[in-house]
């Protein structure tokens, strides 16, 4: 049941009178300001006249956990759902975070499922509230202008409530709590059940002042120039904020703030507020409103007939081992997947290409599209995300139209290449840079 524009009641169970705690449950956004969840709990307990317990745990059995990403989450291993349901038995209501895609919903259901409490998952996904679109929108044409619209009703942050019940000697009945430090991270990571042969990233370190960091370099350095840069690879010439704005550790407000507020030209900051705000909430719609967003069967009908037309095209089919490893006869495609597995992030430019020649070297769409998503999701600390699903689509055809004439394994699928791709950028720095940082840090 709708709340309100961002708040949805999962559960019909009514509020623990006897409570001693209102719980939000931070999942996503895990950041102290620019936080609806957050502030939502905040004055539900006011409202009832309790402190707030702010729990976070990370289990360590989901898909694709491995030492990069909990590296970058700094947090223990855990399991979320049981401890929450214990520390529920005492709380009066339960807050979390709506995400609209991966293992987040199914955890809301579980445990809206389980406890005897009111459960609220709230969306601060956006600047834009999921709730303000009904359906999927076609494509970034169609959703463009209603953003606009909205978006000056939204990008004003309503200021963070104060807590009015505040008690930080109160008991809880959690024994999982870890304190640590950097100092601890690596042997808490370790310690962990999880893939141990992906390490963490050597350039990219999570954490809102890490976030924060990144943002000035990016408004103060980059920005005014981010229109005509932000398709080069081989230089830092793009926000690289993706991972920060996945694990919620900045707020797309904060950073639309920021940027507002820097010294840049009107045409660098409408570039990227195209990618941070248009495209990217494009991506939630999709995941919001499309069951099958991770799969083939949310493409529109024309890009099933020309794949169907073309499926038996013959391929340069590479093993998934070598696709994994970049041992393929492309330098430029293995200079972006060097690019991912060593660092954790692939510049949005050169991404597309990635996807576009995988499909060509794997014998069907369907083991095209699971290797990307394996990939993506493995190595790259922006995967499991709504633009990370949406942007492997495009590559078959979501969000795009036909494109002729008719090519090979594409169809009329928009092609790319990486000869095109080369002249481009600057190809030779960039394979350059790729080779030296895997031999600087290996996987």
């Amino acid at each position: 049941m709708q709340i309100n524009e961002r708040v949805t009641l999962l559960n019909h169970a009514p509020v623990n009178k006897n409570g001693r705690y209102v719980l939000y449950w931070m999942q996503l956004f895990k950041r102290a300001d620019h936080n609806h969840a957050l502030n939502y709990a905040v004055e539900l307990a006011n409202e009832q006249g309790l402190p707030l317990v702010v729990y976070e745990g990370l289990k360590y059995y989901y898909p694709w956990a491995n030492d990069r990403l909990h590296t970058y989450l700094q947090r223990q291993p855990d399991d979320p759902r049981d401890t929450v349901a214990r520390l529920a038995r005492e709380a009066a209501a339960l807050v979390t975070d709506d995400f609209p895609c991966f293992i987040v919903p199914e955890h809301n259901q579980i445990i809206a499922n389980r406890v005897e409490i009111p459960v609220f998952a709230v969306d601060a996904n956006g600047i834009i509230p999921l709730s303000c679109f009904v359906k999927e929108e076609f494509a970034a044409r169609t959703i463009r202008p209603k953003i606009n619209r909205l978006l000056p009703d939204y990008v004003n942050f309503t200021p963070d409530p104060e807590l009015r019940f505040a008690k930080p000697d109160l008991e809880l009945n959690c024994p999982e709590e870890t304190v640590f430090d950097d100092a601890n991270i690596s042997s808490l990571v370790a310690a962990c059940a999880i893939d141990h042969s992906v390490p963490p990233s050597p350039l990219y370190h999570g954490g809102t002042t890490n976030g924060r960091k990144r943002l000035r370099h990016f408004t103060e350095n980059l920005l005014s120039g981010y229109h005509e840069t932000r398709n080069e690879p081989s230089v830092d010439g793009s926000s690289r904020l993706s991972p920060y704005l996945h694990f919620g550790f900045l707020a797309p407000q904060e950073i639309y703030e920021a940027v507002q507020a820097a010294a840049a030209p009107p045409e660098a900051k409408a570039a990227f507020i195209e990618e941070a705000i248009v495209r990217r909430e494009l991506s939630y719609n999709m995941t919001r409103f499309n069951p099958h967003y991770d799969s083939l069967a949310a493409l529109p009908n024309w890009a099933w007939k020309t794949m169907r037309e073309h499926a038996a095209d013959p391929r340069q089919v590479y093993s998934v081992e070598q696709i994994e490893r970049a041992q393929t006869h492309d330098e430029m495609w293995n200079a972006t997947q060097r690019e991912l597995v060593h660092t954790g992030l692939l510049h949005n430019y050169v991404r597309m290409l990635w996807g576009k020649k995988i499909m060509e070297w794997r014998p069907a769409y369907e083991a095209s599209f699971d290797l990307m998503v394996h990939l993506n999701n493995k190595y790259a600390l922006d995967g499991r995300n709504p633009n990370s699903y949406t942007g492997i689509l495009w590559c078959f055809g979501k969000h795009d139209r036909a494109w002729g004439p008719h090519r090979p394994v594409f169809g009329t699928l928009r092609y790319m290449s990486s000869v095109n791709m080369a002249r481009k950028i600057n190809a030779k720095k960039y394979i350059a840079w790729t080779e030296a940082i895997s031999q600087q840090f290996p996987v």
